[in-house]
């Protein structure tokens, strides 16, 4: 079993540094970014999006209550493009297609 680890800036407890990771409230979201003003996920279908909030040395993230086992997403920095995430833990439609959130 996995341990689960505190980084900095870090609320709830992650067990890895970046990526979507389940939490009980919903999925946490954290990438790194550091040349970005912005981030935001983009969640695929009618679910909208969510502002990542800005973190110190790059990172941004967000707990999304919304979200869970399954949800297919995208990051979007500085409002422009969509990009998959770079961490993602599964890419069901090859390395371009949206990133989902698995357990």
């Amino acid at each position: 079993m996995s341990e689960t680890k505190t980084f900095p800036s870090q609320d709830p407890p992650r067990r890895l540094p970046v990526g979507a990771e389940l939490a009980p409230e919903g999925v946490h979201f954290r990438v790194w970014a550091p040349r970005c003003r912005t981030v935001e996920v983009v969640f695929e279908g009618d679910k909208g999006n969510q502002d990542l909030a800005p973190e110190a040395d790059g990172y941004f993230s967000s707990l999304v209550a919304g979200a869970g086992d399954g949800t297919l997403y995208r990051y979007r920095l500085d409002g422009g493009d969509s990009f998959p995430d770079p961490a993602s833990r599964f890419q069901p439609d090859d390395v371009h297609g949206p990133s989902e959130i698995i357990d």
